[in-house]
């Protein structure tokens, strides 16, 4: 498991572009928390806090810890807003939970011993990977920071299905109820392609030197056959 993230954070009573704006040039992020039986609430944490926490595995698949004038509270990421070019922080809502409250979230999947699939060591295939976050439902207290897929097994033409996962306990995946036609393949072993390539022929300087050389030989001769006939 990661480590647990621990953030400090401030209420802010004005809301609104010009106020969020002046809280970024001041270094810090407008945040809301929101969910539970209490009211949404407006907060400010540090931006350089927030980076530092965002660059941790597992950040946005883990209950954080946001302490607020002394008043601890659990959420979850729901949403992190980064500038499109520098990809600074610049908003971030979060929901309140407990222990209890059951959650969607979607979380990402880690593939397991690739190095050793049958079908690519044996066969020469090539894994696709199909995808690589999943969206489930849970307590709060059954939240996973990734789900594992285990490969060693598959051949080339096999795949694995989102309903042939080993889900940790207390873990859903909604989709699944809608039908059987949202059963997806997480990943699949495919043949590796061969491209054919024509092979590029290269003239050799020598050879069109020989052929000059044989061209004005034949002529020399015919020169020569002339002029004993004359």
């Amino acid at each position: 498991m990661s480590e647990q993230v621990n953030l400090n954070a401030t209420n802010r009573e004005v809301e609104g572009k010009s106020s969020s704006r002046q809280l970024r040039r001041s270094g810090s992020v407008p945040a809301v928390i929101y969910g539970g039986e209490k009211d949404p609430i407006r907060i400010s944490i540090l931006e350089k806090d927030i980076a530092k926490a965002a660059e941790i595995p597992g950040f946005a698949t883990q209950i954080l810890n946001i302490n607020i004038s002394g008043e601890e509270q659990n959420v979850i990421v729901k949403e992190i807003q980064r500038h499109p070019a520098t990809q600074r922080v610049l908003h971030a809502d979060l929901q309140r939970v407990n222990p209890d409250t059951k959650i969607s979230i979607s979380v990402p999947v880690r593939f397991l011993n690739e190095d050793n699939c049958m079908g690519v060591k044996m066969h020469g295939g090539a894994i696709s990977r199909l995808i690589n976050d999943i969206d489930i439902t849970c307590l709060a207290s059954n939240l996973p920071e990734y789900l594992e897929v285990d490969i060693a097994e598959l051949d080339v033409g096999d795949s694995i299905f989102l309903s042939a996962l080993n889900l940790p306990e207390g873990v859903e995946i909604p989709s699944l109820a809608l039908g059987e036609d949202r059963d997806q393949a997480v990943v699949s072993i495919t043949e590796a392609k061969v491209l054919d390539v024509e092979p590029e022929v290269v003239e050799l300087e020598g050879e069109e030197g020989e052929a000059e050389d044989a061209e004005g030989d034949s002529g020399d001769s015919s020169e020569s056959e002339e002029e004993s006939s004359e």
